[in-house]
């Protein structure tokens, strides 16, 4: 159970306190659009539209499943890679950039098209000081050979659970 305990305003007279409590901690979870990391340019983080505000002061538990497309006409080598970033603050939420697939594919008769696609999830604890926004993003980065002709950050979802003031 969370009490919640609100202070009257300052000189308020009398000086009345609310006091309230709620079995169900604070949560929620939004899903987002896929996001084509082929149409900027590589290395640009793209929002993926999974984003959630955490509504009020505490520590939170934050989770996002999602999974990565890459395809290309081989050889090639491209990553992609996932955040969780903090809008409110204009900030990587710490601990959460992560790489969720790599593909360095070199067929020497050239030419062949491949498509590799990975499951992918991310998961933090962070603590705010009042409502903030946390979103989702996805980065396609080319790395060697020649680049992707598709590249997808897809079914992204990002959940919360307030765990504590």
């Amino acid at each position: 159970m969370d009490v919640d305990v609100t202070a009257p305003a300052a000189g308020a007279c009398p000086a009345t306190w609310t006091v309230g409590a709620r079995l169900t901690p604070v949560s929620g979870e939004a899903f987002g659009a896929d996001a084509d990391l082929q149409s900027v340019a590589s290395g640009t983080w793209v929002a993926t539209g999974a984003q959630v505000v955490l509504p009020e002061a505490g520590k939170y538990a934050l989770s996002a499943d999602l999974y990565s497309h890459i395809a290309a006409t081989t050889p090639w080598a491209v990553a992609i890679n996932a955040r969780l970033f903090n809008v409110t603050a204009g900030a990587l939420v710490p601990g959460t950039s992560r790489r969720i697939q790599f593909g360095n594919i070199n067929d020497p008769g050239g030419g062949t098209v491949m498509s590799l696609q990975n499951a992918g999830s991310l998961s933090t604890f962070l603590t705010v000081t009042g409502p903030t926004t946390i979103r989702v993003e996805g980065l396609r980065q080319h790395v060697g050979f020649n680049d992707s002709t598709q590249a997808i950050l897809g079914g992204p979802r990002l959940g919360f659970v307030k765990v504590s003031d």
